[in-house]
C-alpha cells in the first residue's frame, strides 16, 4: 500500500466554481479547522485509482488524530493495515505480509495530506493555495505543494458544518486517491496509548529509521 494512499486523490470534483467574491470559504474553513481542530475521530472509506479513473483498491477502517503529529489510520477491509503516527515515527503495519515498516516522522510525512491535517496553520506556508469553492453544500480547499519533491501533485479537501469530510489527492504517478470521511467528531477525548503501536509476534520488522 503507498502511503500516500493512506492519508490522507481525484482533482477533477464535480460542482462550479464560485465568485470572487465568495472564494475562500475552503480556505478559511481549512484555517478554522487548523486553529480548533485538536483530535478527530471518524471513519472512512478509500478509493484509489489508476490514470484511467479506474478503482484499483477498495478500503474501509477508522481514523484518528490528535495534535501535534499523531493520526492512526486502521484499514479493515480488504485487508488489516495500520499506518500509524506517534509523534517521532511512522508506523506501516501490513498483516497479510507479516510485516512492519518504521520511517522517521520527519522524513515519511514531508508535505502530504497527513502532515497538512496533523499540524497547525504554520503548515500552510509549505502549500499554494490553487483554488477554493464550493459545490453541493461543500466547501473545498486544493492546494499544491512547494516542495518539487514531493510525491503528489496537490490535494483537495472538502468540508461540511466545518467538518472536513472529504479527502481528494492524486500522485505524481498518475494515481488518485478519494478519501470519504462519515461520523466525523471534532475535539473527543483521545488517549496516547491509542498512538502507540506494538509489533505482534513473528512480525518481520523494517527499521527504515535506522537506515
Amino acid at each position: 500500500m503507498r502511503l500516500a494512499a493512506a492519508v490522507l486523490a481525484m482533482l477533477a470534483i464535480s460542482g462550479p466554481m464560485v465568485s470572487s467574491a465568495a472564494a475562500g470559504s475552503g480556505l478559511q474553513q481549512l484555517e478554522s479547522f487548523l486553529d480548533s481542530a485538536r483530535s478527530v475521530t471518524a471513519s472512512f472509506h478509500q478509493e484509489v485509482l489508476d490514470g484511467s479513473g479506474e478503482v484499483i483498491e477498495s478500503s474501509t477502517g477508522r481514523l484518528q488524530l490528535q495534535r501535534p503529529d499523531r493520526f492512526r489510520w486502521d484499514y479493515d477491509d480488504p485487508y488489516e493495515r495500520v499506518v500509524m503516527a506517534d509523534g517521532e515515527r511512522l508506523w506501516l503495519y501490513e498483516a497479510d505480509l507479516s510485516q512492519v515498516t518504521i520511517r522517521r516522522l520527519d522524513a515519511g510525512l514531508g508535505e502530504t495530506p497527513a502532515a497538512l491535517l496533523t499540524g497547525d496553520r504554520r503548515m500552510l506556508e509549505r502549500f499554494e493555495v490553487l483554488a477554493s469553492w464550493s459545490g453541493e453544500a461543500t466547501q473545498w480547499v486544493r492546494l499544491r505543494p512547494r516542495a518539487g519533491d514531493s510525491d503528489f501533485e496537490s490535494v483537495a479537501i472538502g468540508f461540511s458544518a466545518g467538518k472536513p469530510t472529504q479527502i481528494e489527492f492524486q500522485d505524481r504517478l498518475g494515481q488518485q486517491t478519494r478519501v470519504r470521511l462519515r461520523d466525523v467528531r471534532l475535539n473527543p477525548s483521545l488517549e496516547l496509548s491509542a498512538f502507540r503501536f506494538t509489533v505482534p509476534p513473528g512480525v518481520d520488522v523494517i527499521r527504515e529509521d535506522e537506515l
